[in-house]
């Protein structure tokens, strides 16, 4: 059985780019990947009070203390089963989510 010429150049260079796209897919990724852990990365920068001033005098509040609001987002319960599940969602409060992020944009189109 002879082998034409063109269809060994075929599989070779079908050999050449499954070689290649195996090795980019198995390499894994070239940076390094690192979880972070909100609650340790957050912590408040206390600011001067030329700092404080300049931000009232920009228009700006700085948020007192911890958001109560957020506290309970983050509280959920640990079950996994549906009922549960469905509780968490229907005691979730976002009404004013709108306003928050609209107040937020405001604020950062402002700098």
């Amino acid at each position: 059985m002879a082998i034409n010429k063109n269809t060994l150049t075929i599989a070779i260079i079908i050999l050449v780019v499954a070689g290649g796209v195996l090795f980019f897919l198995n390499r894994g990724p070239s940076y390094q990947q690192e979880s972070l852990i909100i609650e340790q990365d957050l912590t408040p920068i206390e600011l001067s009070s030329e700092e404080q001033q300049a931000l009232q005098d920009a228009g700006l509040q700085m948020p007192s203390g911890e958001d109560a609001l957020a506290e309970k987002l983050q509280t959920v319960r640990s079950s996994d089963e549906l009922d549960a599940i469905k509780a968490d969602l229907n005691e979730t409060n976002l009404s004013g989510l709108d306003a928050e992020l609209k107040a937020i944009e405001t604020d950062l189109s402002g700098l």
